[in-house]
């Protein structure tokens, strides 16, 4: 039970800080100081600029470089091909959250009996439900909680392993999204005219 408490307060901390980024971002929106043009400015920015420079920079980040191992050697980092293969596992990890997400909003569909033409919005809703950003401030603050501990969160940083998991995930949430989200072809009524 102890060994829960430092997981439980991270994971405290962490939704705190996203709580925090939230009611601040709220706040502005309620007191006019973020016009509508500056919102979709900071939302294309982060979306395409900050967190794709984040999220590369983990993958190629290497904190032991230059350092000597002990055997009169420098540190080498690994390559970015080695980490990924050692990663395989999530490369196909998006597939499956996409397809569990699926599932879930088909019986969400057919539990709360959502009409007909609103049943793919429900199933694209829960098969791509994951934000990024809010992803990356969670890991983030976790890692930070454990950095000096020793332990298995502290050691490894998550948001390395995001980055793999993120090179599959927006092909499916713009292919299968797409898909789901297109709207509607209407089927063209043949009527028979008698002459």
């Amino acid at each position: 039970m102890a060994s829960m408490a430092p997981t439980f307060l991270a994971s405290l901390r962490a939704v705190g800080t996203a709580s925090t980024m939230a009611f601040v971002g709220f706040y502005m929106h309620r007191r006019g100081f973020v016009t509508p043009s500056g919102k979709k400015m900071m939302a294309l920015l982060s979306q395409q600029v900050t967190i794709p420079a984040f999220l590369f920079a983990k993958i190629i980040h290497c904190p032991d470089a230059g350092e000597d191992n002990g055997d009169g050697d420098t540190a080498v980092c690994p390559s970015v091909a080695d980490r990924i293969s050692d990663l395989k596992l999530l490369l196909v990890w998006p597939a499956y959250v996409v397809f569990c997400g699926l599932i879930t909003g088909y019986f969400a569909a057919r539990i709360s009996k959502t009409p007909r033409t609103q049943t793919r919005s429900c199933l694209a809703a829960c098969a791509f439900g994951n934000s990024t950003g809010l992803v990356i401030t969670l890991l983030t603050v976790v890692h930070h909680q454990f950095k000096g501990s020793g332990a298995e969160l502290g050691r490894i940083d998550p948001t390395t392993f995001l980055s793999v998991y993120l090179l599959l995930y927006p092909v499916l949430q713009w292919g299968v999204g797409g898909w789901l989200l297109a709207p509607e072809e209407k089927k063209e009524e043949k009527h028979d005219i008698d002459a």
